[in-house]
């Protein structure tokens, strides 16, 4: 999860946290997702700052401490996409220089 202003806010963003006004009001509960319309109006309703589903794209990538365990890291962070041919070329291709690093 990430605290981001909203006009850092990207439509397809998911709200980690429900957003309330100053009154206590749930704008948007926990798990919706932003739509143009919304982050349009988020302004107008007073919210500044949004907590967000994620990490920080921008945040450094911390790897596994021993190289052993560089294999199961590379499964964990491609399970998402399985299925996609070209992100399993990318997988392989990134096994492929982690071996040349050992």
């Amino acid at each position: 999860m990430r605290e981001i202003s909203v006009g850092e806010a990207s439509v397809g963003d998911i709200v980690a946290e429900p957003v309330a006004n100053g009154q206590g009001r749930v704008l948007l509960p926990r798990g919706a997702k932003l739509s143009a319309a919304v982050l349009s109006r988020l302004g107008g309703w007073g919210v500044t700052y949004l907590k967000i589903e994620g990490d920080d794209p921008d945040a450094a990538v911390e790897l596994a401490d021993d190289p052993a365990d560089l294999p199961a890291e590379l499964d964990h962070r491609f399970s998402p996409w399985g299925g996609d041919e070209l992100m399993m070329a990318i997988k392989e291709t990134a096994a492929q220089h982690l071996k040349g690093r050992s």
